[in-house]
């Protein structure tokens, strides 16, 4: 029998804390890591680490909550965005840390696979982790832009199915309203379609969903 690399957490548990965070104002973006925002009167550009396209999140008057960080280019970095009713965790540095916390003791992090790098292996398992905040109607999706390295990572977790590992992708969903999950074929049909191929492959398929309350992000439940 497999054995299962995963734990489960109480819903409502906290697994980020952030303080100090500043309430600013979405002005534009002028390139793929950088944002300029409004914050007490004053333009301020910050760093923004997620490659996602975030066109639903990026709008001129948005609310974004930033913190203040020792950065080369900026002082300042992206954490929290408004989005409608509630707020979503956009920094990409946070994702493996959070994901940790579901797994069991005993992983080992960023491991080399041929031409890729799998994100935790537990015993026999092989774990890739992807965020999304894309919802519409209820339905989390992902990518919400063409992505050719997620796509990848499911062909090489699909080798390792084929070679007798355990293999699974870990989707961090970063926005409370999510109830289900559907790969986003209307932004990358190519991932979609290598998508249902790999679950039909073997590869097992996890969703977390995840909440904002007092600038703390907490477990909400799994779809």
């Amino acid at each position: 029998m497999v054995e299962d690399p995963f734990i489960k957490l109480d819903s409502g548990t906290i697994v980020k804390r952030f303080d100090n965070l500043l309430k600013s104002t979405f002005i534009n973006r002028p390139n793929r890591f950088m944002v300029n925002v409004l914050y007490e009167g004053n333009i301020l550009n910050v760093h923004l680490h997620d490659p996602g396209r975030l066109e639903e999140l990026l709008i001129p008057g948005n609310e974004i909550l930033i913190r203040k960080v020792k950065g080369v280019k900026t002082d300042y970095s992206v954490t929290l965005i408004k989005n409608n009713n509630v707020y979503t965790l956009n920094d990409a540095r946070f994702h493996s840390k959070i994901a940790s916390l579901f797994l069991k003791a005993g992983y080992r992090s960023e491991v080399p696979v041929n031409d890729s790098r799998i994100d935790f292996l537990y015993n026999n398992s092989y774990i890739e982790v992807k965020s999304c905040t894309f919802v519409r109607d209820g339905i989390a999706m992902f990518p919400d832009a063409v992505s050719k390295r997620a796509t990848h990572h499911l062909e090489t977790l699909m080798n390792l199915v084929n070679a007798g590992y355990n293999a699974y992708v870990l989707f961090l969903i970063f926005n409370e309203n999510a109830k289900s999950f559907e790969p986003n074929i209307e932004r990358d049909p190519v991932f979609s379609h290598k998508f249902q191929e790999a679950m039909n492959s073997g590869v097992k398929m996890k969703y977390i969903v995840f909440g904002v309350k007092n600038n703390n992000i907490f477990y909400r439940n799994s779809l």
